[in-house]
């Protein structure tokens, strides 16, 4: 009769636990390396392409016009408009990612587009940038109406992907300002630079542990608004009575529309769900509906 040690036993199920872990996370990171994939594809057949460039170039003319240090760290803010009938065209397979995942989607924009940064510079004979420095604004533009994706708290609708709420303009603040990245060096000789995005508090040098000071002139902001949209059903005729219309309160940035705000008006607005106590959705896309 043998004696089993279940010491012995123990390394092969952890070993095989581990093993499962391990084949999870390359399948995800793998999945990820698609998505960049084919992001950086959709961009590099259509117009998108053409404004990464274009920001690079402006970039690197400034650059090397002043040639100090510090413009190196200048942030690069790009607005990338995803067209909905260019994405049927090239990049269908894109498309339940935008919707079902648009955090993620967002996530392989960023880098996506970095690796365009990243060659464009390295042909210029200069360093990489930090991926820090890089804003990309990205906007679905032209998404069609649809029940299915609609936002509405108030009949119990919060989806946690691409949504969409409709309603009445009944009110909103005035423009607010949001730090995008602030650029800080230490004045102790240390060398160092850090990058932070929305914080303005000086953050410790890791080597001497002083307080940084801020580069000024590099600090990127932007304006937002927060907007209560209204149900349309609170203006529709027969009016509904015995019944309080709650607004759904948006949150949007400057970068995602171009057309005036006019109280009592009707929009659709493209976004996520947010989980800020201030609001309850991020607007990528706002038009008059």
């Amino acid at each position: 009769m043998f004696n089993v040690n279940p010491i012995f036993a123990e390394p092969e199920a952890n070993e095989n636990l581990s093993n499962v872990g391990d084949d999870d996370i390359l399948r995800q990171r793998f999945s990820q390396f698609q998505e960049q994939k084919l992001v950086e594809k959709f961009c590099r057949e259509t117009h998108l392409l053409k404004i990464v460039e274009g920001t690079v170039a402006s970039f690197i003319e400034d650059y090397r016009r002043i040639r100090t240090p510090e413009k190196l760290l200048t942030p690069l803010l790009l607005r990338l408009d995803f067209i909905y009938a260019d994405l049927l065209t090239h990049a269908p397979s894109l498309l339940p990612l935008i919707v079902e995942e648009p955090l993620q989607f967002g996530l392989a924009v960023k880098y996506s587009v970095y690796g365009l940064v990243r060659d464009q510079l390295k042909v210029a004979g200069l360093k990489p940038i930090d991926i820090g420095q890089l804003h990309a604004q990205w906007r679905v533009v032209g998404l069609p109406y649809s029940p299915n994706l609609l936002f509405d708290p108030a009949a119990n609708s919060l989806r946690l992907g691409l949504s969409l709420v409709q309603g009445i303009l009944s009110a909103y603040t005035p423009t607010e300002t949001l730090v995008l990245q602030s650029t800080w060096y230490c004045g102790s000789g240390c060398m160092r630079n850090a990058l932070q995005t929305s914080a303005t508090d000086a953050p410790l040098c890791p080597n001497c542990s002083r307080p940084m000071s801020e580069y000024q002139k590099l600090r990127v902001t932007e304006t937002y608004r927060l907007l209560a949209i209204l149900p349309s059903s609170c203006v529709q005729t027969p009016r509904s009575v015995d019944r309080i219309h709650r607004p759904t309160i948006v949150r949007l940035r400057a970068y995602a529309y171009t057309c005036d705000l006019k109280l009592g008006a009707k929009y659709l607005i493209t976004g996520h769900f947010s989980g800020s106590t201030n609001y309850s959705f991020e607007a990528c896309h706002l038009k008059s509906a």
